[in-house]
């Protein structure tokens, strides 16, 4: 397989190798050469390019091919300056990025690895297909991002699955190493046969529910760095859900089965019972959650 240094992601983040990160442009020092073709052919979504050196006998590029690919784009101010937005080939970095960018996604079709292009791409249209957000305002109204473009490396579906596999295998390790050093600190943990981890913080002799019970929770949600994502500690407003009906996360359907109104517990909760290799917002792939919750109220499914 061949070597890739960079994880699976983003296709690019436009921050990375634009405009200085706290929101000013960066001033073009370098001259495009002046190469431009006469004549650019149009696509969809704001999009013209030219090809300006191929190679058919290479590779061609489709659908599930992940690129590596070198750009620069180059736009106008609306003070009518040239400012730099992207640019990997002055730092020797290439963009990782999927046939499938919405942006980009036509050229790439046409092209071969190793080809070369020339692209014009109204800004509008690429920050609001590529990025879901309108360009940036110090861009010129309705300007265009020239782009020189390389096609570097082209990995089929079968070399990008074996790097997500790798990729997942280092964030499951990871996440292992971390795991047994946060268990090491902590005593009285108990593991169900799905593998979910519990403490029993407090214990009461309150009811107990059961699925289909509507049940009211206070909760803070932590990854295994300490790192907080989510809490709710209003007991005015607590998190109110349906217990056993998929809901919550699995983790949570299981632990709080076992909890009695007014208990506290610490779940540990693997990824699998979690959000699994997707993850979501702050919470990445594979990662194990520690949540500390107390079931404040149980309120029976009507019969």
């Amino acid at each position: 397989m061949k070597k890739i240094v960079s994880i699976l992601s983003l296709c690019f983040l436009i921050v990375s190798n634009g405009f200085a990160q706290k929101g000013k442009p960066v001033a073009s020092k370098t001259k495009q050469k002046n190469n431009t073709p006469n004549t650019f052919t149009n696509l969809s979504k704001g999009v013209s390019y030219k090809i300006i050196s191929s190679k058919p006998n290479n590779e061609k590029i489709k659908t599930g091919d992940l690129l590596s690919v070198n750009l620069f784009g180059i736009a106008k101010t609306t003070k009518g300056k040239d400012t730099v937005l992207f640019n990997t080939y002055g730092n020797g970095k290439p963009f990782y990025i999927p046939v499938t960018e919405p942006t980009f996604n036509e050229v790439f079709l046409k092209l071969y690895k190793n080809d070369s292009a020339l692209l014009n791409i109204i800004a509008d249209s690429l920050f609001t297909n590529s990025f879901g957000k309108p360009a940036p305002d110090f861009l010129a109204k309705n300007s265009a991002i020239k782009f020189n473009l390389k096609i570097e490396e082209v990995f089929d579906e079968k070399e990008v699955e074996e790097l997500r596999a790798s990729e997942r295998a280092k964030i499951v390790a990871k996440d292992s190493v971390e795991l047994n050093a946060y268990l090491s600190k902590l005593t009285d943990v108990k593991t169900t046969s799905s593998g979910l981890k519990y403490i029993v913080t407090k214990s009461t002799t309150g009811v107990t529910p059961s699925k289909g019970d509507q049940v009211q929770m206070l909760y803070s949600g932590f990854l295994l760095d300490g790192t907080k994502f989510d809490e709710n500690l209003n007991t005015e407003n607590p998190f109110s859900f349906t217990l056993g009906v998929a809901q919550v996360i699995a983790g949570w359907d299981e632990g709080v089965l076992m909890m009695h109104e007014g208990e506290e517990y610490k779940f540990i909760i693997p990824s699998y019972l979690g959000y699994g290799e997707q993850g979501t917002g702050p919470i990445p792939p594979n990662a194990t959650l520690v949540f500390d919750v107390k079931l404040l109220k149980v309120k029976p499914a009507t019969k």
